[in-house]
């Protein structure tokens, strides 16, 4: 007689054929991007991110101050006014300005620098809710020499004096000889231009501030900031060999964990998950709950001729075979056949004489 064996039930994972096959081209392709990552890693040059540095810094700022000189008047005096942002058009003579500028560097170098006031008269004219400029008149105030300095630091002081009531009477008689309504505006523009030169590199800076009142209307108003302050800098890119090491590894350690997660993944699909079968077959599900009510007592036998069948009682129902296994303290033999038709016989012998169920 063969030797008999314990029936030991699947504890595999069952999910559909469709998912654990997805499953396991998810985890091939794991392990395909980790391994080409890491053959492009060690066969190509690596993608470097640079070290950026400022090489330097540089900082235009300036404060400007004001007054509106207004025209003798039995109206308004220059110490009654209420808004110091708005004014009589008619009223105002002249305005005085300062504007106090500084350029501030990082580093000590040469640098060559030049300005420029100037006076612009400007005005827009609205319709059909497009806006278009119609008068922009540029007259030059004041201009600098070209000036050099060996100093991370440099100032500009200036002081002009505007004849607002030329201007305003300008445009007043334009827009009356046009017959156009329009928004105008002064603009006292300062521009400022440097060229610093930095390890034989050139660094250009252009600043411009503007001055803005309007002008050829019955209120002006003044539009400006007290103070100003713009920045920029120069930067460059290093690449150490520290760097290179660095981000190299990173990719090397990113590879190989890819690949590893991909491996374990793999292989618990492999181990631990089968395809679940179809619901439909019946013969199966009642096995299945057949063998998991008897599954301490069941034996599974590999030939019908080990076990005496000759005067065998067939019962009709599992349950009969495992109250006689339980008095007879015997357990219960199993044998499955597969072809040409599925079946199960369960058999117990008790007091030499066998009992048999027999599952189609």
């Amino acid at each position: 007689m063969q030797k008999r064996k314990q029936i030991q039930l699947s504890n595999k994972i069952k999910i559909s054929s469709t998912a654990r096959m997805i499953l396991i081209l998810l985890a091939i392709s794991i392990i395909a991007l980790g391994s080409g990552n890491l053959i492009k890693t060690l066969t190509t040059k690596t993608s470097l991110i640079p070290e950026v540095k400022e090489l330097y810094k540089y900082t235009n700022k300036i404060k400007t101050k004001s007054d509106i000189n207004l025209r003798e008047n039995k109206y308004i005096e220059e110490d009654e006014i209420l808004d110091e942002q708005t004014y009589i058009s008619d009223l105002i003579s002249n305005i005085d300005i300062n504007f106090d500028y500084s350029y501030t560097g990082t580093v000590k170098a040469h640098t060559k620098y030049n300005y420029k006031i100037e006076a612009i008269m400007a005005a827009t004219y609205t319709t059909n809710n497009k806006t278009y400029d119609i008068l922009n008149k540029v007259e030059t105030l004041k201009t600098s020499e070209d000036k050099e300095v060996d100093e991370k630091y440099f100032s500009i002081g200036e002081y002009i004096n505007i004849n607002y009531a030329k201007y305003h009477e300008m445009i007043k008689s334009f827009k009356q000889d046009m017959g156009i309504s329009a928004n105008s505006y002064l603009y006292i523009r300062l521009t400022v231009n440097t060229i610093t030169n930095l390890d034989s590199q050139e660094v250009n800076n252009q600043y411009v501030y503007d001055y803005k009142i309007s002008i050829g209307d019955k209120i002006a108003i003044v539009t400006y900031n007290e103070e100003d302050e713009k920045s920029d800098s120069i930067k460059y890119e290093i690449v150490t060999e520290e760097n290179k090491r660095e981000i190299k590894l990173k990719d090397i350690i990113i590879s190989i964990a890819l690949m590893a997660i991909g491996a374990f993944l793999l292989r618990f699909i492999l181990k631990k998950t089968e395809e679940l079968k179809s619901l439909k077959n019946e013969f199966k599900l009642e096995l299945n709950r057949i063998m998991r009510s008897c599954e301490s007592k069941l034996v599974e036998i590999e030939d019908l001729k080990q076990v005496d069948l000759t005067t065998a009682t067939r019962v009709k129902d599992i349950s009969q075979l495992l109250k006689l296994s339980d008095e007879a303290l015997v357990p219960i033999y199993c044998y499955i056949k597969e072809e040409p038709e599925q079946e199960a016989y369960f058999i117990v012998t008790k007091y030499e004489k066998s009992y048999i169920f027999i599952l189609r």
